[in-house]
């Protein structure tokens, strides 16, 4: 199989299978045991917050571990404790942000959707708006989006947020490790990630909470994390976390030049005299991430006649509901646009001989789906 789902999920790179290994047995010690052993893990969780507080550029502290990123979504916008009651975010956000919109809708807390146009980037004046007319009380804004690649400029959507009191949360979730991520620079007060997107373990995340953002308890317990996250820690995902953040921390220049393999992919589809188009063309986007819609081909009949090449029709986590990508139809696609849409995503690992593999095996399903269709 050739693998070009990596916003999917990244397979755990050897460096970081290697230093998570010892802590499932031969330190297999709890993290809040008082014992020496305890201890032994305690540090281990602390050097692991000090790795990934340096891929984000934030203090330790600021840091809370979680199950992964759609935890620390929900801790984001369910805890925040503000005075102002609206939520805002956007209509292409992933649905562990989305869904937490409609929770609190259903509850009577305002929410305001912003609109995205045909290149997926939210209206400036429109959010200007949003935040002038007040009681808005956090703005949830993806960096990059899962789907197309598509990047905001968080730096000035922090600058607008910031005229008011409400706060600003990030789903980093894609763009950590494939692009440079400073939450100074980029003007947030929270943010969210997963150690699976970056070649670690699946089941651990973290929220960075910026010093004086206060957060109301969801997870009750033993207090662990300060009083934010109850729950007995993950060491070993934790210190594979670390060890992914140092990993991808490391290889960040070669993450940021995988636009060229995806630039070999559609060089070769284009040879091969497939018909696409690339969605958000010209749109800053992530390194690694191209949506392509095969025009007059169904993106689910062309995966199935590919089945060697491994690409994703919108978000994994939705990959089951048989409905069109609702960040393509959300962008202005047509609800059969969106169908022939298929999202590839690679990684460190892809090489150029799997991308131009991949390339004639696509062109040949485009082919041999349109002659079943014709």
């Amino acid at each position: 199989m050739i693998y070009l789902d990596y916003n999917a999920t990244t397979p755990v790179t050897p460096s970081v299978l290697e230093a998570m290994l010892p802590w499932f047995s031969e330190t297999f010690f709890n993290a809040a045991s008082a014992h020496q052993g305890g201890r032994r893990a305690s540090h281990a969780v602390d050097v692991a917050r000090d790795q990934i507080s340096s891929l984000l550029h934030c203090r330790a502290g600021e840091l809370v571990f979680t199950s992964g990123a759609t935890e620390a979504n929900n801790l984001a916008l369910k805890g925040l404790r503000s005075g102002a009651s609206r939520m805002v975010t956007v209509a292409t956000e992933h649905k562990a942000v989305l869904d937490v919109a409609t929770y609190w809708s259903e509850r009577g807390r305002p929410v305001t959707i912003l609109s995205v146009s045909r290149d997926g980037l939210i209206d400036l004046d429109e959010l200007a708006e949003v935040i002038a007319v007040g009681d808005v009380g956090v703005v949830s804004v993806m960096l990059a989006n899962n789907e197309t690649g598509v990047i905001q400029d968080l730096a000035r959507i922090s600058e607008i947020i910031h005229q008011s009191d409400a706060l600003l949360h990030c789903d980093a979730t894609q763009a950590v490790g494939k692009m440079k991520v400073d939450v100074d620079e980029l003007g947030v007060d929270l943010l969210s990630l997963s150690a699976h997107k970056l070649y670690g373990p699946k089941g651990v995340g973290a929220l960075f909470v910026r010093r004086g953002v206060e957060l109301g308890t969801q997870m009750h317990g033993g207090g662990h994390e300060n009083g934010m996250r109850s729950g007995t820690l993950n060491v070993p995902g934790i210190v594979g976390f670390g060890a992914a953040a140092e990993y991808v921390g490391a290889h960040l220049e070669n993450s940021m030049k995988l636009t060229d393999l995806l630039d070999e992919f559609t060089s070769h589809l284009a040879a091969c005299g497939v018909d696409f188009d690339v969605v958000a063309a010209g749109t800053p986007k992530l390194p690694n991430t191209i949506n392509i819609r095969f025009i007059g081909a169904d993106g689910e009949a062309v995966m199935v006649n590919a089945p060697k090449v491994a690409m994703s029709s919108g978000s994994a986590c939705t990959a089951r509901i048989p409905e069109p990508s609702h960040v393509l139809t959300a962008m202005g696609l047509s609800h059969a646009e969106a169908e022939e849409c298929l999202r590839i995503s690679c990684g460190i690992p892809t090489t150029v001989v799997e991308m131009r593999e991949a390339a004639a095996l696509v062109a040949q399903a485009v082919t041999r789906v349109k002659e079943l269709t014709s």
